[in-house]
């Protein structure tokens, strides 16, 4: 009798570890199809919490202050833009001209970096000169700095800007992913572009890069008239990883159609609490801000 109870003891307990391993085996199962992209992309249970050229509402825009600064809210990427300098190098700043943030007039492509180093990057910041003479600074000095002070392994949103003319600078795509391949910041790295051909030519040299198509309003005003499935259409037609789009332009069924094509989404340039509270319910994947600092007290920092 004893013996027949054991064994039947025995026989429940294996019963009940098979029946925990399958069910197990089926959570695990589910993970794998929803981490692989066998059903439609969902959002984030958080969205990314983006610093817009460093924090452009706090310091003056793409500046080794601004990347500094921003760093004290501990934002998970730090959004920047490249060009190229008259000898090649990668130069961070937004615009194509220099004048808007130095003063000086001319293109960026018509300085080599040494001369760049001497203009003022914060020279019409306003208000005033807290910050300091800032230099315009290089992608790998941006890289230097940020690597130093973060502290943990913050991502990068770069983008590749076009000429005044809206030609594209010759090789600036090969020099930006043999520079994240040789920082081994490939996998922290989120190329964005509103120039599509750009995005084409980084999927060609570094399929792992991840990359984002930025909606302008020329786009909206063109394809977008077509409605949210044309949109949705045509972004996956790219193969990129991420749409970027303006706030205002997003509404609920344009998300669920950019999600039906398996796209991530992020929104720029958002500084208003309210806004920002209500996309991250959306369930966008990126929130990017000229406030860190707000973005960072609105969502709560999960890291």
């Amino acid at each position: 009798m004893i013996r027949s109870s054991r064994k039947a003891a025995g026989a429940v307990v294996r019963e009940t570890m098979a029946a925990w391993a399958a069910i197990g085996l089926l959570v695990w199962v589910l993970l794998v199809l929803a981490t692989t992209g066998c059903s439609s992309m969902k959002g984030r249970e958080q969205p990314l919490l983006v610093a817009h050229r460093g924090g452009a509402g706090l310091a003056p825009e793409n500046t080794l202050a601004a990347f500094e600064n921003g760093l004290h809210y501990r934002p998970d990427m730090v959004e920047l833009d490249i060009h190229l300098s008259k000898d090649g190098e990668l130069i961070v700043m937004h615009d194509p001209l220099l004048e808007r943030t130095t003063g000086i007039i001319g293109h960026i492509s018509d300085y080599d970096r040494a001369t760049l180093a001497t203009f003022d990057a914060a020279a019409t910041y306003s208000p005033g000169h807290s910050f300091g003479f800032q230099a315009i600074p290089t992608l790998p000095q941006v890289f230097d700095l940020v690597e130093t002070k973060a502290g943990y392994p913050i991502g990068y949103q770069i983008e590749i800007k076009l000429r005044s003319d809206g030609s594209r600078y010759a090789g600036i795509e090969e020099k930006l992913v043999e520079l994240l391949a040789e920082r081994g910041l490939t996998d922290r790295s989120v190329v964005i572009s509103f120039d599509f051909p750009t995005l084409e030519t980084i999927g060609q040299l570094e399929p792992k890069l991840k990359r984002a198509a930025l909606i302008s309003k020329k786009y909206m005003t063109g394809i977008g008239t077509g409605g949210p499935k044309a949109v949705a259409a045509d972004i996956a037609s790219l193969g990129v990883d991420y749409v970027g789009i303006n706030y205002s332009y997003l509404s609920k069924t344009l998300y669920t159609e950019l999600r039906n094509k398996n796209l991530g989404i992020g929104v720029w340039t958002v500084n208003e609490p309210s806004a920002m509270e209500r996309l991250a319910a959306m369930g966008v994947d990126f929130i990017t801000s000229d406030f860190p600092d707000i973005l960072g007290k609105t969502i709560p920092i999960a890291r």
